[in-house]
């Protein structure tokens, strides 16, 4: 698990970060060819999108999100990588228009690089907080205004102001679907939401997922069958040994989510707006990807 993220600490930081721009360009022009141009009008810019992103990843994997410090050192120490950079307010404004196109290189990254198997139709599930301030600050929030935001960090005994990550995950760390809903919302109604377009799996979660409408209704829908760990005084107890193979299983999902809120900081978006959370989140999850596909570069020496 080390290794996914060895290399920001022992390669060269123009080796890893062209890498990363070079498979963020890659798939940024494959899906234009695929979908059309994102931009309709006007001369491409100066600084290109796959730049505004590698950057953004660069800031939110070195210096957890804090642009203004990030830029700083950027133009400080390595004036040659990006020669284009713009000024701190369009580097931003930028950023948060590519929010939703970061999540499409994500999902063709996965796809069309084979992070993901076709043929493995096993699935992780779980949550995460994400405060947007603190408990006590929440009645001055004017970004995130709602009862709906208020909600409770069971395993911690906390309270929570924000969202939460919902994401699912494969046997291999690899992440696959993910979303953000209001922190009042249970785990097990946004559960079929998380799962949109997704079927024929099996998916393994903790209790909080555990509604037997929901499950029944994604099992006759989508043949997607959901185990989700039963309560202690469960009249049904999973047996002995498939609670444990469960239970092992569950772990590399609780890896994956410590891996993004240790390395990534992704519990700790740090914007103020709607569209830079969205955007943040995005990019952290980005390069929790690429991080894999860079550990599989660097043990095999090809891209």
């Amino acid at each position: 698990m080390a290794a996914w993220t060895d290399f920001i600490t022992e390669v060269d930081l123009e080796v890893w970060l062209t890498h990363w721009y070079v498979l963020v360009d890659d798939a940024y022009q494959a899906l234009e060819r695929r979908y059309g141009r994102w931009r309709r009008r006007g001369p491409a810019p100066h600084f290109s999108d796959s730049e505004v992103i590698t950057v953004g990843l660069y800031i939110d994997t070195l210096f957890a999100g804090h642009e203004a410090l990030g830029l700083a050192q950027l133009r400080q120490t390595q004036p040659g990588l990006f020669p284009k950079l713009l000024p701190n307010g369009q580097f931003n404004a930028r950023r948060r228009q590519l929010g939703p196109i970061m999540e499409q290189i994500r999902q063709y990254l996965t796809l069309d690089w084979g992070l993901i198997d076709p043929a493995d139709r096993v699935r992780n599930l779980d949550s995460a907080p994400l405060p947007v301030c603190t408990f006590e600050r929440s009645d001055r929030n004017r970004s995130w205004i709602g009862p709906e935001y208020y909600g409770v960090m069971t395993s911690r005994k906390a309270k929570l102001y924000g969202l939460r990550l919902h994401a699912t995950m494969t046997q291999g760390y690899v992440l696959d679907q993910w979303l953000l809903a209001p922190a009042s919302y249970r785990d097990s109604k946004v559960m079929a939401a998380t799962l949109e377009g997704a079927h024929d799996l099996v998916v393994y979660a903790d209790n909080a997922f555990r509604d037997a409408a929901e499950a029944h209704v994604l099992k006759r829908a989508r043949n997607i069958r959901v185990w989700a760990t039963p309560r202690r005084n469960s009249r049904e107890p999973w047996p002995a040994a498939f609670a444990q193979a469960a239970k092992r299983f569950r772990r590399r999902m609780e890896t994956g989510l410590s891996v993004l809120s240790t390395v990534f900081h992704v519990e700790q978006p740090g914007a103020r707006s709607p569209s830079g959370l969205v955007a943040r989140v995005a990019t952290r999850i980005l390069a929790y990807t690429l991080s894999i596909l860079t550990s599989v570069w660097l043990e095999h020496g090809t891209a």
